[in-house]
C-alpha cells in the first residue's frame, strides 16, 4: 500500500501543482531558473539507517554532493542530482547512494507551506546484512508552520524497494521538529533544530512493524555559504534485538548558487 500511494503521489503531483499554477496571477509566474550546488563532508559515530540497525565498527567518514536547478518547471520547484557515501573508518568499507530528486510546492501561504518530493535512487550498501544492492523509490511530504513565532515542521518519508538483493518492502519515517533561531550577528546565523522521529516497516529488508523512536538535536551555524551542523540523537528500539543507542555527527557544508545568464 505505501508503494502504490507513493507512486501515485509522484506521478500526479506535477499535474496538481500545474493546475494551481495556471490559476495564479501573472505576477506569480515562474521566475528565471537558478542553480545551486552543495558539498558536505563530516564525521559520524557510525552508519545507521531508519530501521535502527548499526553497520560496521564505526566511526564513519561521510560525504554528500548535490546539484540542482530551481524553478525548473514551476515556481518554487527543484530538480536535483545527489550522491551520498559513508565509509566505515576501521574497515575502510564505503556504502553509497545516488539518484535524482524532484521537489515541488503544493501550498505556500503566509504561515503554511507544503512540499512534495519524489526520488529514484540506486543504493549499494555492502555492510547491510549480506549486502544491499537496491533500486528504491522515496517520497516525502513536509508541512511547515509556526507556533508563537517558532517554526515547526512535520515530515514524512516513504521508502519502497523496486529491486533488491534483500527482501522487498516499504517503510515510513515520520519526524516533527522545530528550528529556532538563536543568534544573528554580522552575517553569522546560529539556530537549533530538535524533535522526535519514528519508523514503521512493511517487509523492508525483512523488517516489519514498529522499529524505532528517536529524539535528536542539532546546533547549526551558517556564515558566508558555509554551514556547520553538530548533532546528537538518542534511539530507543521498539522490537527485540534493536539496541538503544546514541548517534553523533559533525558535518560541514559549502553551498554555491548562481544564475544561468549572469549580467
Amino acid at each position: 500500500m505505501p508503494k502504490i500511494m507513493l507512486l501515485l503521489a509522484v506521478i500526479l503531483s506535477p499535474f496538481a501543482v500545474s493546475s494551481q499554477t495556471l490559476s495564479t496571477s501573472p505576477a506569480q509566474t515562474r521566475p528565471a531558473p537558478t542553480w545551486t550546488m552543495s558539498l558536505t563532508g563530516g564525521y559520524t559515530s557510525t552508519f545507521q539507517m531508519i530501521l535502527g540497525g548499526i553497520f560496521g565498527k564505526g566511526q564513519d567518514i561521510q560525504d554528500r554532493f548535490s546539484a540542482g536547478i530551481n524553478n525548473a518547471f514551476l515556481k518554487g520547484d527543484t530538480v536535483s542530482a545527489i550522491g551520498w557515501s559513508t565509509t566505515d573508518f576501521p574497515s575502510e568499507t564505503p556504502n553509497w547512494q545516488a539518484g535524482l530528486i524532484y521537489k515541488a510546492p503544493l501550498l505556500h501561504k503566509k504561515n503554511h507551506t507544503l512540499y512534495l518530493s519524489g526520488s529514484g535512487q540506486r543504493w549499494l550498501l555492502p555492510l547491510v546484512k549480506t549486502g544491499a544492492m537496491d533500486w528504491i523509490v522515496i517520497g516525502n511530504l513536509t508541512y511547515g508552520t509556526s507556533v508563537k513565532r517558532v517554526p515547526v515542521f512535520f515530515s514524512g518519508d516513504s521508502y519502497s524497494t523496486l529491486r533488491s538483493t534483500l527482501p522487498l518492502g516499504s517503510a515510513v519515517y515520520w519526524q516533527i521538529y522545530t528550528q529556532q533561531p538563536l543568534l544573528t550577528h554580522h552575517g553569522l546565523r546560529l539556530s537549533f533544530r530538535e524533535g522526535p522521529a519514528y519508523t514503521y516497516a512493511w517487509g523492508l529488508y525483512g523488517a516489519n512493524g514498529n522499529r524505532v523512536a528517536r529524539y535528536g538535536g542539532t546546533l547549526i551555524s551558517t556564515w558566508k555559504g558555509t554551514t556547520v551542523e553538530t548533532g546528537y540523537r538518542k534511539q530507543w528500539g521498539l522490537q527485540h534485538g534493536i539496541v538503544n543507542n546514541g548517534y553523533w555527527s559533525v558535518l560541514v557544508t559549502k553551498q554555491f548558487s548562481g544564475t544561468f545568464h549572469p549580467e
